[in-house]
């Protein structure tokens, strides 16, 4: 059996260091729970990077992946397979209505991409260039060429030049409350009405799409007021601009509803997923309309795992599994719990500048004075790194790095989600 150090060593000497690791080798890991190769357990409260939304390895995951392992491992996009059908029939009864068309592809990044590169191409179809697109300042879209662009901050850009600055992109104000100079709702959503203007001035007027997170997942759980859901797609449709609703990190029960989009009713045109669709299998696409689905043409766009029939096996039973035992309404029930006490330590801690979040996302962000909301990156480093020694493993993040996320598989309990609090407020405490 090889131990942490070997492990550690070895991807030191062989691996590209594209990933700031913990000091820890996850081994396996059960429902909420992870073990290392030291046998140290710890609460998992990040679901790696919100993926494993039904907990680590439930048995009727498992076994679906399995049954589908000894029939058929891959096919291509070449040919048919059942897995993939029966997935997007069933993705398709869980959107609005008008989206029902799937496209599969490997990741959130991809998902991306190809949301935009539809949305384009649609946008041709109708007579026009489709020469911008418009995200959000804080957002985050994947690190991919466009993907990076489209991501609105710079710590993921730095030293990768035009590569990360596709021409067409530009950015809207991120509906970020806590740091905004204006107040709400005195603001009258000034953020969202700056959209129209951002059409208006900063592009040559023909704007293909918009891509939104409901939740600005690694922007810091960043929750847009709801006016801003009502505004933007409005203000989308109104100029005949494509909306696309980002749900890779949202997506799948994360927020207390199978999509972030339901708190607000928000009827975007496109749909991407990944993460939490596949239970920790690789998998990612978007979902759209007909009208939208129907520019592409054969040939077009093409992913060769796409659509896997293992990963689509996993993720519809991983569906199934999300709605009948409860984990949804848990995420909401137990996120809603956690918040509640996160608010009442904000209150008697001033390093707790903001509490936010819906269902089991949630953001904590840190300051190290109430009145100028300076960051306290450092604080957060700290204290993750101590409830780590603890056996609690957090995220953290956020635009400028202040922000603890917590984001644990859907089936945390009750005892478990006090556990993390307890050593969250005795660490707060210190300072």
């Amino acid at each position: 059996m090889v131990d942490t150090d070997e492990i550690i060593k070895k991807e030191s000497k062989y691996m590209v260091p594209a990933y700031a690791r913990k000091p820890i080798v996850i081994y396996e890991g059960k429902d909420t729970l992870v073990r290392d190769l030291d046998g140290t357990e710890y609460i998992d409260c990040i679901s790696g990077i919100s993926v494993v939304n039904a907990g680590h390895c439930p048995e009727r995951l498992v076994k679906a992946g399995v049954e589908q392992l000894s029939k058929l491992i891959h096919c291509s996009g070449l040919y048919h397979n059942v897995p993939q059908t029966l997935l997007a029939e069933k993705i398709a009864n869980l959107t609005p209505s008008n989206i029902t068309k799937s496209f599969f592809c490997n990741s959130g990044a991809e998902a991306v991409e190809g949301a935009i590169k539809i949305s384009k191409k649609y946008s041709v179809t109708r007579g026009r260039t489709g020469a911008s697109v418009i995200a959000l300042e804080g957002s985050f879209h994947g690190r991919l060429g466009l993907s990076l662009s489209l991501t609105g901050q710079s710590k993921y850009k730095n030293g990768f030049g035009t590569f990360a600055n596709f021409p067409g992109v530009v950015h809207a104000p991120m509906p970020y409350c806590f740091r905004c100079p204006l107040v709400y709702p005195e603001c009258g959503i000034e953020c969202a009405r700056r959209v129209e203007d951002i059409v208006k001035y900063h592009t040559s007027g023909d704007v293909a799409s918009m891509i939104v997170e409901p939740v600005l997942g690694e922007g810091g759980i960043v929750v847009p007021p709801k006016e801003y859901h009502e505004l933007v797609p409005k203000i989308c449709k109104d100029n005949d601009i494509v909306y696309i609703a980002d749900e890779v990190q949202t997506g799948f029960g994360r927020t207390g509803k199978m999509f972030a989009i339901e708190h607000w009713d928000i009827k975007p045109d496109i749909i991407t997923m990944a993460k939490g669709l596949g239970a920790g299998m690789p998998i990612g696409g978007y979902v759209t309309t007909d009208e939208i689905a129907a520019s592409l043409e054969s040939g077009d766009h093409f992913s060769t795992f796409g659509g896997n029939p293992v990963s689509c096996a996993v993720a519809s039973e991983n569906i199934d599994y999300l709605q009948e035992e409860g984990l949804i309404a848990n995420a909401g029930t137990i996120g809603k719990n956690m918040r509640d006490r996160f608010s009442e330590l904000a209150d008697k801690f001033s390093l707790i500048g903001e509490v936010r979040g819906k269902g089991l996302m949630i953001g904590v962000e840190l300051v190290k004075d109430e009145k100028t909301k300076t960051a306290a990156k450092d604080e957060v480093t700290e204290i993750a790194k101590h409830m780590m020694k603890k056996g609690i493993l957090v995220g953290t993040g956020g635009v400028l790095g202040n922000v603890f996320r917590i984001q644990p598989p859907l089936c945390i309990t009750s005892e478990q989600a006090e556990k993390v609090l307890d050593e969250f407020e005795k660490e707060v405490k210190k300072y």
